[in-house]
């Protein structure tokens, strides 16, 4: 839940806090990543699994090339970044992650992480199929 995350501050930053927001396509995924990269003390990583997503799928996704270029495809070195140092030193580390890039070949280990608070984005299915 996400009322109940420790809230940082500059004169105590504690532990990071480490927020997993899943979601599925065609929600308000997008807004809410922007609206935490617009903090000046969270760090935001969108998609993290989206590159292991389209090896191990083969899927011809536009852009496919680009994005197994340029991101990580090998999960377990995701999961070490979502899991290490904040990037910036920042005290938050805001992940968007879409819940169908969490293939099964992926460990489940690490989403019992303490410093991970996971929130999900549900939308009314009725809703998402005329958009």
């Amino acid at each position: 839940m996400l009322a109940a995350m420790p809230v940082p501050t500059a004169a105590d930053p504690g532990p990071p806090v480490r927020v997993a927001m899943w979601s599925g396509p065609r929600n308000i995924s997008t807004a809410m990543m922007r609206s935490w990269e617009a903090r000046g003390d969270a760090a935001v990583v969108d998609e993290p699994f989206y590159a292991h997503y389209l090896a191990e799928t083969g899927l011809d996704h536009p852009g496919r090339e680009t994005i197994l270029a340029a991101h990580e495809p090998d999960w377990r070195r995701v999961v070490a970044g979502l899991l290490g140092p904040v990037p910036g030193g920042r005290v938050i580390h805001y992940q968007k992650h879409m819940s169908h890039h969490l293939l099964p070949s992926i460990g489940r280990g690490w989403l019992d992480e303490p410093s991970l608070v996971h929130g999900f984005l549900v939308r009314d299915p009725a809703a998402m199929v005329c958009s």
